[in-house]
């Protein structure tokens, strides 16, 4: 790393993840691009967390722990803290391809001004399976508040321009965890766009923890507190708020059907047709008669492969 600032600030917020950091700690150090610093944001976790990261004797890491209130927060905190030139996120189950950082930088560097919104492509893993998520999909170029608005294809696998002046930071209400990098990215992205680079650079881990430790009614309360911020705190089209809600629904129905409570979750996903693709609500029906069932039984399956 440079004596000087580096050009990368990585932050990771973490809560009890202990047994699986070490993963996305390695991945970030590994990287081909080294002027990077390192940020672990323990959001207050009662696990062994703080040994973990202490085992790693690199001056670039930096292990910032806090009082716990959400990742929103935590993800703030990092970024108050960076010194970095960009900042990128990373979740503490997640991992960086060993050229994520340098292909981040050279999309960079080509354009003739600097992107204050930058990302890669995804993947999920699961198991020893890998599957293409929703980004996989997506052309590269530039994507504003309209792309957003039919839902989050990035989770919150993008880096920010520190020194944006319009820079809005992440949603720190606990009230809104789990939606709080959807409402970044609508509320960043509606006088600026985000680079997508045609490059599949990260790994996001699907395992059993991840999955089982939803609760899905507050999920769902979440996800409808949701649309009501983005109603009174965003400057959306119809079309727009259309879209957000049929996108938020669509997830309501699929947390009710997680819990089997069918007639809500049929009840959702009318309210979703409305704003979402036929192909979007095709495959929500075929998953709502499929059932929780079914659907955990191939989960099951797929972690074991």
């Amino acid at each position: 790393m440079s004596e000087s600032a580096p050009f990368f600030s990585v932050v990771v917020p973490t809560y009890n993840r202990g047994h699986l950091i070490s993963y996305t700690i390695r991945s970030v150090l590994a990287q081909t691009f080294g002027d990077l610093e390192l940020l672990v944001v323990d959001d207050g976790s009662t696990d062994d967390t703080p040994a973990v990261v202490q085992v790693f004797a690199d001056a670039r890491l930096r292990y910032l722990p806090v009082t716990n209130r959400e990742r929103g927060a935590a993800r703030n905190h990092g970024l108050r803290h960076a010194t970095g030139e960009y900042v990128v996120f990373l979740d503490s189950d997640d991992e960086f391809h060993p050229d994520h950082l340098e292909t981040l930088w050279r999309a960079i560097r080509a354009q003739p001004h600097p992107p204050n919104f930058v990302a890669t492509k995804y993947a999920y893993r699961t198991g020893k399976a890998r599957r293409p998520s929703p980004a996989s999909r997506m052309k590269p170029g530039w994507y504003g508040v309209d792309a957003f608005a039919g839902g989050n294809f990035l989770a919150c696998n993008f880096g920010v321009r520190r020194a944006n002046p319009r820079l809005r930071p992440f949603e720190e209400d606990r009230r809104y965890a789990a939606a709080e990098d959807w409402l970044f990215l609508m509320e960043n992205t509606q006088s600026d766009k985000l680079l997508l680079v045609d490059a599949e650079t990260v790994t996001m881990v699907e395992h059993e923890g991840r999955s089982m430790r939803a609760d899905n009614r507050l999920l769902i309360e979440r996800l409808r507190l949701a649309v009501a911020w983005m109603e009174e705190r965003l400057a959306l089209t119809p079309g727009q708020l259309r879209r957000a809600r049929g996108r938020a629904y669509w997830l309501c129905a699929v947390h009710a059907c997680a819990d089997d409570r069918r007639a809500e979750a049929w009840g959702f996903a009318r309210r979703a047709v409305a704003g979402i693709r036929s192909g979007e609500a095709i495959t929500l029906a075929l998953r709502l008669l499929a059932g929780p069932r079914l659907i955990g039984r191939l989960k099951t399956l797929a972690w074991r492969s």
